[in-house]
């Protein structure tokens, strides 16, 4: 995909397909400070009381499909 596909995205929840065949659910944060964009899909503790996952994407071109998760319980931050 290209940063202009995924960019709407940013600040919502999403459900993000990489390349590698691994699925992500979570809020979609951007960093573009850096010439290209970087990618974050944070979501909230597996466990009560833990940390939020964080995964960073290096790169809209890694990112194979990218869909609305507003609706997914376990993808909203």
């Amino acid at each position: 995909m290209t940063d202009q596909e995924v960019h709407p995205f940013v600040g919502k929840p999403v459900r993000v397909t990489l390349a590698d065949g691994r699925i992500l659910a979570g809020t979609l944060h951007a960093d573009d400070a850096h010439g290209h964009a970087h990618y974050a899909v944070v979501s909230d503790p597996v466990a009560a009381g833990g940390s939020k996952a964080t995964e960073v994407i290096h790169g809209a071109d890694i990112i194979t499909n990218i869909e609305d998760a507003a609706d997914d319980p376990a993808a909203v931050e």
